[in-house]
């Protein structure tokens, strides 16, 4: 058994953390516990009645919900926020006791740290003893890739949300020939690596202005989503769909356009992943003023 012993970051963070060990657990055939999905197990329907959020999911006893639909009897926000706290403060006294007890063996990364879960090493830890997780950087892109099915799968929203979603976006289509999604991240991203990747909304607006000119005659239509300040009034002109919408449905529907734009982050990055969209990072200004020469040609997005 594999236990994700620390929560890290917000929704993107998690959720890729989560990913990669999902995919682990698949390869090696193991059972993975995941207490740190506190704050968002509810949100996933293979995740709200479970406190310790399983993978593989627990079996359904007879007359429950199938995965995908709602469903009652999910634990309290502070149950899970206790266990996640128990098994995090557990890990840190074994892995200062020597990091192994009873059969459970810690494995804690340092900041920065990587480990490549499809490394011998690795498996063969994971196959001999239980392991409880503490680092953000437990990672394998190829078994990730590998069991991407699986992924999806396990961390695929309510139907009721997928409908909505899927019912907003078929709208926007009727009025374009592709969408792209644009992700305005400011709010934390005004300080975080001292304001590197924060954009006002203006340069968003320009940027998008470029983005519909590269890809005319074909009509463009805008999902902008993010923790910023911004209305559809600042983006005069372009056919944009900017209502607040919750984390859930922005995330979501990120994964269902035809193109992702915006600053690094691993929100985006789900998106892209999940939905198999392609996306241009805008790591500089230079990226936001010279768009036009990244993006990919309309064909491609076609296919």
């Amino acid at each position: 058994m594999m236990i994700i012993g620390k929560k890290y970051g917000q929704l993107g963070n998690r959720l890729f953390l989560y990913a990669h060990l999902i995919a682990a657990a698949e390869e090696y055939g193991v059972k993975l516990m995941n207490p740190a999905f506190a704050e968002y197990a509810e949100r996933f329907p293979r995740t709200r009645s479970d406190l310790w959020c399983h993978y593989p999911e627990l079996e359904a006893s007879a007359g429950s919900p199938r995965a995908g639909s709602p469903r009652t009897g999910s634990p309290s926000r502070w149950k899970r926020n206790l266990v996640s706290k128990t098994v995090e403060w557990s890990g840190r006294g074994i892995h200062y006791l020597g990091g192994e007890t009873r059969g459970l063996k810690v494995i804690r990364l340092r900041t920065g740290e990587q480990c490549d879960m499809a490394s011998d090493s690795f498996a063969s830890q994971v196959l001999s003893q239980d392991v409880l997780l503490q680092g953000w950087l437990f990672r394998s892109e190829y078994l990730l890739n590998k069991h991407a099915e699986k992924v999806k799968s396990h961390l695929a929203i309510d139907f009721s949300l997928q409908d909505k979603i899927q019912s907003r976006l078929a709208k926007l289509r009727e009025q374009a020939d592709m969408i792209v999604g644009i992700h305005i991240r400011q709010g934390d991203y005004a300080t975080y690596l001292g304001g590197k990747y924060y954009y006002p909304t203006s340069q968003y607006s320009q940027l998008m202005r470029q983005i519909a000119d590269h890809y005319s005659p074909s009509r463009v239509a805008f999902l902008v989503c993010g923790n910023g300040e911004f209305s559809v009034e600042d983006f005069q002109g372009l056919n944009v769909s900017c209502e607040k919408r919750d984390v859930m449905d922005d995330l979501y529907s990120l994964a269902q356009v035809d193109l992702l734009v915006g600053p690094p982050s691993t929100f985006t990055g789900w998106a892209s992943f999940y939905g198999s969209v392609p996306i241009y990072w805008l790591e500089s200004q230079d990226d936001m003023i010279n768009v036009g020469e990244s993006l990919p040609d309309r064909s491609s997005q076609a296919a």
